[in-house]
């Protein structure tokens, strides 16, 4: 679905109205989607099942229903978790589709499959490798990255260096679920880094804010407890 490959539609002909996001937030997402609107760039960090991925996308169908954006552009780092796929057959497009669903599955929860899809055909919706980002400026958008606790300090930078005029920024990542070695994710020392300057919001949701399974609540706590007795 990711790939939007032959049928490339106008973008002045793909237009969504704010009334079409159908989602109902909770007030921690509300907050988060606060700060996203009235920041230039957001970090947000939480666990599994908390949406911040989801929230981060209702953010940017919001600007863009509003015309406060032009365009989506959805971005992460390509690392597989805990499993090697080994080579997959097509283009750059397809071969970073697998790792871009995420973003459709929650699209397709807010604005439904056919607009989603028109979205991404006409180019307002882009997908980005991290790793090919370099040398691009993106103007009147706004960037998402997520699962940024699988990408290095430097990399960091140079995602939220991509941003141009009129661009909003968020970085979505758990730390405790990464698939690089510890000493090389450089979510938390670049959030750090960040502190105090403005027009960047930092946002965290808790094992209290997870929306999916109520029994994952109970996992997470008992994964935490476990990284703090073997890392």
């Amino acid at each position: 679905m990711t790939g939007g490959e032959n049928r490339k539609i106008n973008p002045k002909n793909v237009k969504i109205q704010k009334g079409q996001l159908k989602a109902t937030l909770r007030q921690n997402q509300k907050k988060y989607v606060d700060k996203i609107i009235h920041n230039d760039i957001t970090f947000c960090q939480g666990p599994a099942g908390t949406s911040k991925t989801f929230t981060a996308c209702y953010a940017a169908l919001t600007l863009l229903a509003e015309k406060k954006i032009s365009n989506i552009i959805l971005c992460k780092p390509i690392q597989e978790a805990g499993e090697k796929l080994g080579f997959l057959p097509g283009d750059v497009q397809e071969k970073i589709n697998p790792y871009m669903e995420s973003y459709i599955s929650n699209m397709n929860k807010i604005i439904g499959v056919e607009t989603t899809q028109r979205l991404v055909d006409s180019g307002i919706i882009q997908f980005k490798p991290l790793a090919f980002m370099r040398g691009d400026t993106y103007d009147d958008s706004l960037m998402i990255l997520d699962e940024a606790q699988n990408s290095t300090f430097k990399q960091l930078m140079l995602f939220v260096t991509r941003m141009g005029k009129s661009s909003k920024v968020i970085v979505t990542g758990d730390v405790s679920q990464y698939d690089i070695t510890k000493q090389n994710i450089g979510l938390e020392s670049f959030i750090n880094l960040m502190d105090g300057i403005k027009g960047i919001a930092n946002h965290k949701f808790t094992d209290k804010d997870i929306v999916r399974a109520k029994i994952l609540q109970h996992v997470v706590k008992r994964y935490d407890k476990w990284k703090l007795d073997n890392d």
